[in-house]
């Protein structure tokens, strides 16, 4: 009787150690093996991130649009994995009641569904876009989040932005695009206040593509020769992430030629002949763009240089034209193969005094030795 309490005791003694061991140890393996599994992350951290590329684009009606692209990622920075829909929430005030930085109270406006992915996807990467015409006059706070198929959003994933409907900004006056050698110059009005101007260029048909100029009156230095361009500015009204655009001008439209000359020859050699006087300079066949020369000559006392001939592709002459007894200057330019045929600077002159060209004496020429073994 005495051995049977003794053993019921030992028993519960070791109860009491080994069965919490049991429950906190062995029991969650247990059941893991039978296919019982806890999340290894919360589920609030598995919602979607913030969206991607948030933006507001508002057009010259009137019309707002916003745009955004669903997070690749979840709060905890993983792949997302399901994504539902996304909620658009907004609210308006009045431009004087409006308080940037205090709470806002906004109401849902719509929902926006993902497309199907494509194969091998999971999620439609987008962009999704929302369409509206805010009230003119007023700030509009705008907020979009993606939602989980329970319809669970996480607080931290909300994305925001304000619009603010300022006054028009009008029609831009006075912008001009006026051609130079290699570039564009563009100049229009001093900008006032919040207004900033916004320049877009056409190459021949293709679209109209944004520039960046920095201040009133910009050089356009991407333009080739032989092009034809069209430049149209507006003025845009700036505030935070808003941007409210002005109609265009009536595109300018420019041609880009080549002002430039070439360089001119760095030299001339003059020298007599019994023919005339010999001419010849430096070559410029180093250039491509240089077509030809034009040769200038003075004779005597004039003053002026004037043009022999046309356009020379050589960089050798025989002038048979100068009479004997008279002192003859040159110079020489260089043409380049532009529309314009720019013309160089003249060269550097070179002289000579043109007289009679007489055979030697019968006393100054050389006597004749013969060899005396022959």
């Amino acid at each position: 009787m005495r051995r049977s309490t003794f053993f019921s005791k030992a028993v519960l003694a070791i109860s009491a150690v080994v069965l919490p061991v049991f429950l906190t140890v062995v029991l969650p393996v247990v059941l893991t093996g039978c296919g019982v599994k806890t999340h290894p992350y919360p589920e609030i951290v598995t919602l979607p991130a913030k969206v991607e590329n948030f933006t507001q684009t508002l057009d010259s009606d009137g019309n707002l649009w916003l745009s955004f692209a669903p997070s690749q990622t979840n709060i905890a920075e993983r792949p997302v994995q399901t994504l539902d829909h996304f909620e658009i929430w907004g609210a308006d005030y009045d431009l004087e009641d409006f308080c940037q930085g205090c709470p806002v109270k906004t109401q849902k406006l719509a929902d926006v569904y993902l497309d199907a992915p494509a194969p091998g996807q999971s999620l439609a990467p987008g962009p999704y876009s929302w369409q509206t015409k805010p009230r003119p006059g007023r700030v509009h706070v705008y907020r979009v989040a993606g939602f989980s198929p329970r319809g669970a959003v996480h607080p931290d994933a909300w994305s925001e932005t304000t619009v603010w409907m300022l006054p028009h900004p009008g029609e831009l006056h006075g912008f001009t695009a006026t051609p130079e050698d290699l570039a564009v110059k563009l100049n229009w009005p001093p900008a006032q206040g919040d207004l900033v101007v916004e320049v877009q260029r056409q190459i021949g048909e293709g679209p109209f593509t944004t520039l960046d100029p920095s201040k009133e009156g910009s050089l356009d230095l991407s333009v080739g020769y032989g092009s034809q361009y069209a430049y149209r500015a507006r003025w845009v009204r700036v505030k935070d992430d808003t941007r409210i655009p002005g109609p265009w001008t009536t595109p300018a439209r420019v041609a880009i030629e080549d002002y430039i000359a070439p360089a001119p020859p760095s030299y001339v050699d003059v020298s007599m002949t019994a023919d005339g006087v010999q001419l010849s300079w430096e070559s410029r066949a180093d250039d491509q763009t240089v077509l030809g020369y034009y040769l200038y000559r003075r004779l005597g006392q004039e003053k002026n240089f004037a043009r022999l001939g046309g356009l020379f592709k050589e960089n050798i002459y025989l002038d048979k034209t100068v009479q004997p007894g008279v002192e003859v200057r040159y110079r020489v330019t260089a043409v380049d193969t532009s529309p314009q045929a720019n013309e160089s600077y003249p060269s550097p002159e070179g002289g000579i005094f043109y007289g009679p060209i007489e055979p030697p004496s019968a006393e100054e020429e050389r006597p004749v030795f013969e060899d005396p073994g022959l």
